[in-house]
This record gives structure tokens, sequence and C-alpha cells, in this order.
């Protein structure tokens, strides 16, 4: 699901004239709230249930440079759910010619906000975004989910 489109800022190119990776992550966590909306767990549900979710891991690949002027995109995966856990793909690529320059997976946690624990999502919440990963798998899994870091064996 397309979740973000935007343009490189002219304020997150660094020294070494290209988009510092701060910015890669502001340029996901972007699109990871408009994808929370788009599930129906975004702000609304906050407010009506009184339950949110927390990013408890995370872990962004740099693909590629990205220089400024660039126009990009984040498509996003719902890849699994259970009665707690939300297990989310980015990718974020050029908007032209779709050179993929950056993953990022996270695991995020279903919490009751006022006892700040976790807590399961409600029966229909967790069906229908079951049904809703579901749905996003038929179309294959992105590649690099579940990558991990690996020192170079000398």
């Amino acid at each position: 699901m397309r979740t973000l489109e935007c343009e490189v800022d002219e304020t997150w190119i660094d020294i070494n004239d290209h988009m510092n990776a701060q910015y890669y992550g502001i340029v996901v966590y972007r699109a990871h709230a408009a994808f929370t909306d788009a599930l129906g767990l975004g702000d609304e549900y906050v407010r009506q249930t009184g339950f949110g979710k927390v990013v408890v891991q995370s872990a962004m690949t740099y693909e590629r440079e990205v220089r400024r002027g660039t126009s990009l995109a984040v498509d996003s995966w719902l890849l699994g759910v259970d009665a707690k856990r939300l297990h989310f793909f980015h990718e974020v690529h050029t908007l032209g010619d779709r050179t993929r320059v950056a993953v990022s997976e996270q695991l995020d946690l279903h919490v009751d906000l006022e006892t700040r624990r976790t807590t399961p999502m409600p029966p229909d919440v967790r069906t229908r975004l079951t049904h809703f990963a579901a749905e996003q798998g038929e179309a294959g899994r992105p590649d690099g989910v579940g990558r991990t870091i690996r020192f170079p064996r000398n």
C-alpha cells in the first residue's frame, strides 16, 4: 500500500551532499503513521478505545544514496498479526524510476494506554487486520524481510 510520497527537503542534505540517515527514519515514521491511520489504529482508535501501539523493535537498511531534489515514495506492508503484535515492513524508493533506497522493518505492540501494558487487540480488530495482512501477502513478501546485521567474516 502506498503510504507516503514526498520530496527530499533541502534541510535533509548533509555535508556529504546526500540525505542524512536520520531523515530516512523521518520518512519511514511519516509513512508508518499514515499506514497506522489507514489500518484504523490511528488517533480515532486511540480516543475511542484507550488502546494504542508502540514500536519495540526496528531495523533500517540503507541501500542507495538519496540526493537533493529526489522524489520519494513509501510502500508499506502488514506482514503479520497476533493477539498483541503487529509486524510491519516499509520500502522506500524513488518515485520516478522506483529504485529502492531503503527498507525498514518493525514490530509494534498493542497496549492499554491506561495500564501502560500490552493487551490483546479487540477480536474484530485482530480479525480485520489478519485478513488485511493475508491479502497483502498474496502479492508476495518484499525482499529483505527478516534481515539481521552480520559482520563480514575475515
